[in-house]
């Protein structure tokens, strides 16, 4: 009797021990499983993360290149409002003299003309510019001013005597003028006409891109 009693004994402390093994061997699995599933939410999230970031990046860059294309074509814009820039006029006047003569027949012509040269860029396609990096700043790289003309305005004649033997034809009228004109712009050159041009034209592209948002514009 005492034999069967500790018999059921023994098998209720194995059936104990198995539970409890079992139990542990639950909890462990459990556990196991909890850290494989956070394990798992951790990649998943990573990767929607890094997913989220390469789309992210993508749609910054496009947006960053719109954005400096639109910068771009705002300067484009500004610059295509002068084709060419006149920026200097220089009014001048003179009196010139041409005398004719033969035996005793002779000829004068005493004539007053007023010249307008005009000086700046011819093309303004030939103007290149770069945009900095935060496109608060354009550099540009300016083509030499130039004499964009040099036209007689006005002439008037102050006296003259004709002879048939010897006449002043208006031909040789024009190529003392002509002449006179080309001593007139040279003279004009000598005294920096040009670097003035040059000078106002750096102002007038200075104001149209200020005006159209940059904080600096820089010229080579």
């Amino acid at each position: 009797m005492e034999k069967k009693k500790n018999s059921k004994k023994d098998d209720k402390e194995g059936l104990l021990k198995k539970a409890e093994s079992v139990r542990k061997n639950t909890a462990k699995g459990s556990l196991l499983a909890k850290i494989l599933l956070r394990i798992s939410s951790i990649i998943v999230i990573f990767i929607l993360g890094c997913l989220c970031f390469w789309l992210f990046s993508v749609k910054l860059g496009k947006f960053v290149e719109v954005k400096k294309e639109s910068k771009a074509a705002l300067v484009d814009k500004q610059l295509s409002f002068c084709q060419e820039l006149v920026t200097a006029k220089y009014r001048y006047s003179d009196i010139i003299t041409i005398k004719k003569a033969a035996g005793f027949a002779k000829s004068y012509s005493i004539i007053k003309y007023t010249g307008l040269i005009r000086v700046g860029i011819a093309d303004f396609t030939d103007l290149s510019y770069e945009l900095s990096a935060d496109e608060k700043t354009v550099t540009f790289k300016m083509p030499e001013c130039e004499v964009l003309g040099n036209d007689i305005v006005r002439q008037e004649v102050f006296d003259e005597k004709q002879s048939i033997f010897v006449p002043i034809t208006t031909q040789e009228v024009f190529d003392e003028i002509d002449i006179a004109r080309q001593i007139a712009q040279e003279d004009m050159l000598a005294e920096g006409i040009l670097n003035e041009s040059a000078e106002y034209a750096k102002k007038i592209i200075r104001q149209f891109m200020i005006a159209a948002g940059f904080e600096d514009v820089i010229f080579e």
